[in-house]
């Protein structure tokens, strides 16, 4: 990850080339409908300033996904006064959807016990 990139097309090159595919790898990856040689000289074109393909938000997005790398994202955080984010923990992720989930069996068991203490008589709620 650069501190700097120069533009989009650059945090695009660098997002590639600090991945552990290799550029022919990335353009079959993104474009498996081409012949591999026609996928390299598209993505070739869509990282050029001066190609005239470009990548769609959504191609950007799975690419970082395959590299394992966020230049792309970097460089917009950058762009737009934005502070680069951090990855999400796994283990972070998973306490919070715990948390959740034992708030969630709390909640029905409350729902469960007013909703028996309504169903009741006046006489048996007396009585118990």
């Amino acid at each position: 990850m650069k501190l700097f990139y120069d533009d989009e097309f650059d945090a695009l090159q660098q997002m590639i080339a600090g991945s552990e595919h290799s550029f022919k790898e990335c353009a079959a990856f993104l474009r498996p409908d081409l012949k591999p040689e026609s996928a390299y000289a598209w993505l070739k074109a869509c990282v050029n300033p001066q190609g005239d393909q470009n990548l769609k938000l959504g191609q950007i997005v799975s690419l970082a996904r395959y590299c394992g790398r966020f230049d792309v994202l970097y460089h917009m955080a950058d762009e737009l006064a934005h502070a680069r984010p951090e990855m999400k923990q796994p283990e972070d992720e998973k306490a919070q959807l715990q948390r959740k989930y034992i708030e969630a069996v709390h909640l029905a068991r409350d729902v469960a016990d007013q909703m028996e203490r309504l169903s009741r008589s006046p006489l048996q709620a007396v009585g118990k």
